[in-house]
């Protein structure tokens, strides 16, 4: 999807921080000729070129074939991840909770839910990937903070979302307004940018920010965030060993031999391992 998000036909200038709106920033490194990757005051990671309107319906539109399903390896992986997400968040729920996913893909996250008996709805901007979910639930398609959706939900859930949003507390505001009081906003598969390998490998990180996932948070900044609301925070891991991708051995090799490379003024050259602290899971209760 490089040839969406790296086209300049589809990049516009991101002016000022897209959370906070603040114009004062620092540069962090380099994503591609002309774009870069910066630091607010506020604590969020931004790059400083985002998607046009254009672009965005360019990138999502074959999402779930080009890229969310392309691979098939990827995919049984994901699904196996999806079993560590369930297993944590399902502990702070009722029975019978009205589930609300959005960014929701083609449903199969929620499939998990709905198993136990959970009521599901999902939000969906990619066309194709809606299409497929509402064969299973109800599905509503678009720009999630413009939705006309009836509260009264006991989770929502952001799985790898809010790195893609250029108006993020928009998202927030929305989600906090649909949950009942001590309903809960699950956030995981979420890139932390206060991660050991973000600091070091930059934009070798694996999930380094671009114009398309051009906003990076750290659990700091997101409690934060939800604090505004009146959530706080009740839940939070760093799955590592727990998941499919662990390879502590190989991952720890992988990473000395950078640190190695960066000490001796050399360059790293090779993308970042799965490692301790790169994804983030946080979970956030609305008060009563």
């Amino acid at each position: 999807m490089n040839t969406v998000y790296l086209n300049p036909r589809y990049l516009e200038k991101v002016p000022a921080c897209p959370v906070c709106e603040s114009v004062g920033r620092e540069t962090v490194y380099a994503v591609t000729q002309g774009v870069n990757a910066v630091r607010c005051g506020c604590g969020v990671f931004y790059c400083d070129h985002c998607l046009t309107e254009e672009g965005l319906t360019a990138y999502w539109k074959d999402y779930l074939t080009d890229e969310h399903n392309a691979d098939e390896e990827e995919r049984a992986l994901r699904r196996r991840m999806y079993l560590v997400d369930f297993d944590y968040i399902s502990r702070f729920l009722p029975d019978k909770a009205r589930v609300l996913d959005v960014g929701c893909a083609d449903g199969l996250f929620l499939d998990l839910f709905a198993a136990r008996g959970h009521v599901c709805r999902g939000v969906e901007f990619g066309q194709s990937a809606a299409r497929e979910a509402a064969q299973k639930y109800p599905v509503w398609e678009g720009y999630f903070p413009e939705l006309d959706i009836d509260p009264g939900y006991d989770l929502i859930i952001f799985r790898g979302v809010l790195q893609y949003l250029r108006k993020p507390r928009l998202f927030f505001q929305k989600a906090v307004s649909l949950l009942d009081a001590g309903g809960f906003v699950f956030i995981t598969a979420q890139p932390n940018m206060h991660s050991f390998c973000h600091g070091l490998y930059q934009n070798l990180f694996k999930f380094h920010l671009t114009p398309c996932d051009c906003v990076g948070f750290s659990p700091q900044s997101l409690a934060g965030e939800f604090s505004r609301l009146g959530c706080f925070l009740v839940g939070e891991r760093f799955f590592y060993e727990e998941t499919p991708y662990a390879k502590p051995e190989k991952d720890i090799a992988t990473v000395h031999e950078a640190l190695r490379r960066k000490a001796s003024g050399g360059v790293i050259e090779e993308v970042s391992p799965p490692f301790w602290g790169n994804m983030m899971t946080l979970i956030f209760r609305k008060q009563s």
